[in-house]
């Protein structure tokens, strides 16, 4: 990106590493932020504003929920093809950023049932291109040396938005009223547009050799003419003869044509995107499940129940930055394979407490230690492992692209990799909700949590909790706790 001798003014600042991941980190932030949102004033909407008989206050608030899920599941892919083509990523920020806004104003201000639904569907489609190319921006500007503390930054950040969505909407609308509700988020959308339209993006490395090299082609002279380059040099710099030039197309054919096959085929890759939907799932049920259990169990306020999700979340806004360094430093083996086994364990010790756990922890003192030092022990566990998918699928695409450089394209593949692993974790909150709600009502909290442990994917991810080649080996069992039972 060429500016001349005259920087445009903040220069410095606005095109910082820092100034672009926290746009992009509260970008992502919104997108679950918004998701989740809607959840404690969906009852209100539906029955004052819309007047919906409340009988089906239930099934419609599960189908809205999971339409949001089923539109990123489906609009993934196509986004991040289309993003990967597109080299800058500064255009499909604002004009994602502004598709959310248009989204929620539509949702907040609908007059039917078709209506709502229509809006979901366009947050969701905006709110999803938001995730990957904001993603696809990170990678762009980390180093590997830092990667992981970043990544797991931002992935704290944006896991974060499915329990702090709740607590604000569910405080504010008791507070200021409908309107008010909604238009702190709106308000919060047009800050971070704002953001992205101060912030000057770093070239990506793909463009930005393509465009050194081209004035070294066009400024050769007498000299260089005279003495030519060898064949390889006129590649890198921009010769082409007629022979070369189709080669460039049939390459960025096939690169488009091949990427889900090499992606796909990719053991690695399938185990990010494993982790990735199993941290949505394991996230879901608690903000499912988690209210109902323990305002029946223990006769818990909505204080009390909100106090859960902070106990859940504060572990990683503090830690997540420590436990990202020490992968970096240690690699992803020894945190992420603690985290998941602790995540099992805690997961089966959550659903102890209650008159369908174990008898001698029981509702009472004892059983509401434990239901909230697991909840605590949670926090910690996922500090370990959070954002290992996304890690694990960078570093493949990166991994691939160094080795064979125009796999992917000119631009790369990182947002058409971000595309799937989105998917997956679109695809845990869209079944997430029917299948824990079914658990719950066929087997009990208990047998549902113990459900939830056993998939945990250790024994299947063994990609993940690798730093190179040395495969972690488990005993044959599915999880760790078969192991335990």
């Amino acid at each position: 990106m060429h500016y001349g001798s005259q920087k445009p003014l903040g220069y410095r600042w606005r095109a910082s590493n820092f100034f672009i991941i926290s746009c992009v980190t509260i970008a992502l932030f919104s997108e679950n932020f918004l998701y989740s949102f809607i959840i404690p004033i969906l009852q209100l909407m539906l029955e004052d504003r819309l007047q919906l008989d409340p009988t089906k206050t239930q099934t419609t608030t599960s189908a809205l929920l999971s339409t949001h899920a089923l539109v990123c599941f489906i609009s993934g892919p196509f986004i991040g093809n289309l993003a990967d083509k597109i080299p800058s990523r500064k255009r499909p920020l604002l004009v994602s950023l502004g598709g959310e806004i248009v989204g929620t104003i539509i949702i907040a201000a609908a007059p039917s049932l078709p209506v709502l639904f229509f809006g979901r569907v366009v947050q969701g489609i905006f709110g999803n291109a938001v995730w990957i190319v904001g993603y696809a921006t990170i990678s762009d500007i980390v180093g590997s040396e830092n990667r992981s503390r970043v990544m797991s930054t931002i992935s704290a950040f944006f896991m974060s938005g499915l329990m702090v969505g709740p607590m604000v909407s569910g405080t504010l609308i008791g507070l200021i009223g409908y309107w008010p509700t909604w238009l702190t988020a709106i308000a919060f959308l047009v800050i971070d547009m704002l953001m992205r339209l101060i912030m000057i993006e770093s070239p990506m490395k793909g463009v930005e050799d393509a465009e050194n090299s081209v004035p070294e082609a066009v400024s050769s002279d007498e000299t260089s003419a005279l003495i030519p380059p060898s064949a390889g040099d006129d590649r890198e710099q921009g010769y082409h003869t007629k022979q070369d030039e189709p080669l460039p197309s049939r390459s960025s054919e096939s690169s488009a044509q091949n990427f889900y096959r090499v992606i796909l085929s990719n053991p690695r890759a399938l185990a990010a995107m494993a982790c990735h939907a199993n941290n949505g799932l394991t996230l879901v049920a608690i903000d499912t499940t988690l209210p109902l259990h323990v305002t029946r169990a223990f006769g818990w306020d909505t204080s009390r129940v909100s106090l859960m999700f902070l106990l859940l979340q504060l572990p990683t806004f503090f830690l997540s930055p420590l436990t990202g360094w020490m992968k970096d430093r240690l690699g992803m083996k020894i945190p992420s394979g603690v985290g998941l086994l602790a995540t099992a364990l805690l997961l089966w010790l959550l659903g102890t407490p209650g008159p369908d756990g174990l008898s001698f922890i029981g509702s009472g003192e004892r059983g509401q230690t434990v239901y909230m030092a697991s909840m605590l022990g949670l926090g910690f566990a996922r500090t370990l492992f959070i954002g290992c998918g996304i890690l694990e699928m960078t570093g493949v695409v990166t991994e691939l692209q160094e080795t064979q450089p125009a796999i992917f394209g000119p631009s790369g593949g990182f947002s058409r990799a971000y595309s799937l692993t989105n998917m997956s974790w679109s695809f845990s909150m869209c079944i997430g909700p029917v299948l824990t709600g079914a658990l719950k009502q066929t087997v009990g909290y208990y047998y549902m949590n113990v459900s939830l442990g056993k998939s945990a994917p250790i024994h299947n991810s063994r990609g993940i909790i690798r730093p190179s080649n040395d495969w972690v080996t488990l005993p044959q069992h599915s999880s760790v706790l078969d192991v335990v039972f």
